[in-house]
């Protein structure tokens, strides 16, 4: 994928490697559902800045919206306490190199299929997990969190998701699932 960023006049540039990166798959080209905020871009500083650079940066609050004034530019899903959800992850293709998907605050069914795989039900041979490894080119799969949005006890709030991959986290994949009252 090759990602751009620019201005409003529509001047746009790729997005150069990230500083560290030692290929193309490390680097800023990277997104969900064709939206990314990467953390670099969050808080504002160049992609190619040296990492001794950043390792002075406070991160304390970069998945906070009162880090840049609102939410991210990565998906927000929400959905009312309680509420069945599903998230349905697809990678068509790409490189080889596999995510991890984590959806904090909820465990879910590895296999969640009945009728013979015809239908997503609660399917109590399956394991629960909660996060899903082996994620890549061609690999799909359904994330339907058990006792549905807030888990058991209908937390509401912001819950983060994101690959686990410390790159590809940095440039951009993640997002938040909103619980709601």
């Amino acid at each position: 994928m090759n990602l751009r960023f620019g201005d409003l006049t529509g001047n746009a540039a790729a997005v150069p490697n990230t500083a560290g990166a030692e290929d193309s798959e490390d680097s800023g080209q990277k997104a969900l559902n064709y939206r990314t905020e990467p953390l670099w871009k969050r808080m504002g500083y160049s992609p190619d800045t040296p990492l001794e650079q950043t390792r002075t940066v406070d991160y304390t609050y970069a998945l906070s919206n009162a880090q840049v004034g609102g939410d991210p530019v990565t998906p927000v899903f929400t959905a009312q306490a309680g509420t069945q959800v599903r998230f349905r992850l697809l990678q068509s293709n790409g490189h080889a190199r596999n995510n991890v998907f984590a959806l904090h605050g909820h465990i879910w069914q590895q296999i969640p299929y009945i009728n013979a795989s015809s239908r997503i039900g609660s399917n109590p041979l399956s394991e629960w997990q909660g996060t899903k490894a082996g994620h890549g080119p061609s690999n799909h799969f359904d994330v339907v969190p058990v006792n549905g949005a807030g888990g058991f006890r209908r937390i509401t709030g912001d819950y983060l998701y994101r690959t686990v991959s410390s790159s590809q986290f940095d440039g951009g994949m993640w997002g938040i699932f909103r619980v709601t009252p």
